[in-house]
This record gives structure tokens, sequence and C-alpha cells, in this order.
């Protein structure tokens, strides 16, 4: 699915269910922007294991490699991290301030040509919370042109899409893994 509407630079969503490889494929697409010579923003979250055990995710600010720790299980998790209904994970308040701040300052950057992440547009951020003010930054911020990559789960899809219409001049789905496509929608031949 491709479509386009607003008037600036191009946003892809990455989709698909729970370890399905959207985090992969974005780390994967860092790799090839890189080496292509493009500047790559934003945020990624990889899964943070302990002992074979998967306890939770950090966010990981792609220019520089830092790294935050995002949400673990409950039994993980700071006494002051946040619990949102029945969701699985508790939440660093930190976490989210850091990056939406990330978010916001390198969405600055966009009409540089650059290509900025932003994963994942989870269940908080479709209720408007979590990482939500810097997901808006980044997609108002595509008005002046560059590229979004956004991940989310496949019942956020349209979710995603409603936040960038009228912002990106393109938007196009792709499914975790899809990196030749991904590509392709970018102006880079795989």
């Amino acid at each position: 699915m491709k479509r386009g509407d607003g008037p600036g630079g191009r946003a892809i969503i990455i989709y698909g269910p729970i370890g399905s490889g959207k985090t992969l494929t974005c780390l994967r697409l860092t790799e090839i922007l890189r080496k292509r010579g493009l500047r790559v923003l934003g945020l990624i979250s990889p899964r943070v294991y302990e002992d074979d055990s998967l306890i939770g995710y950090d966010l990981l600010r792609v220019s520089t490699g830092e790294r935050i720790p995002l949400c673990r299980v409950p039994e993980k998790a700071e006494e002051s991290w946040l619990h949102y209904g029945r969701l699985h994970y508790a939440f660093s308040s930190k976490a989210f301030n850091w990056g939406n701040r990330v978010l916001e300052e390198e969405a600055e950057e966009l009409d540089r040509g650059a290509v900025i992440f932003i994963d994942e547009f989870g269940r908080l951020e479709a209720k408007g919370l979590g990482l939500y003010g810097g997901a808006m930054k980044v997609a108002e911020s595509l008005q002046r042109g560059g590229a979004a990559i956004y991940s989310c789960r496949d019942d956020l899809a349209e979710r995603v899409e409603e936040l960038l219409s009228g912002r990106a001049g393109s938007i196009s789905r792709h499914r975790a893994g899809d990196l030749e496509g991904v590509l392709r929608d970018l102006g880079l031949t795989p």
C-alpha cells in the first residue's frame, strides 16, 4: 500500500505482530543507510534479556549509541516506574522524557535529508502517551522533507497512518523484513 497526500517527505510504516522482526528490520536498515552515506537518527527499542529470559526493552539513540532502560517486567522495574492498565511491563518516565526530547531535537534535522526511526509506536502512543509527543513532532517535521520510519504492530498501522496523513508526501507500509521494499520507497535501489 502506498499513498501520498501531504507536501513533504516520505513516511514508511514497518508493521507486524510481536516477534516478527520489526526492530531487527530497523537495525538492519540503519546499517544499510549509514553505508550509503545517509544520516540516521531516532530511536530503536531493542529487547533486553537476562539469562535467556526477556525482561524488557531499552531505547537506543541511533545517532550516538546512547541507551536507556525503557521498560521491564515488574520484578525487574524500579519502584518509581509507571504501570498502565494490564500492560505486561512497567515503564520509565525518565526514558519517555529522554526519548521525546531526542525525537523532537532530531526532527529538526529532517529537512537536511536525514532518516529518522520511531521504533515502536505502541499502545501507549496510540493513546497520546509514551513517545507520542516525539512521534508527532517527527510527523509534523516531515512537511519540510526527509524520511521517517515508524514501526508498529499490525493493529496500529492505520493509527500511525492517520498521524502521518496530511504531513508526509508519501506513506507506505511494509511487513517486517521487507528491506528491499523500504529501500525502494526511500528512492534507493536494494
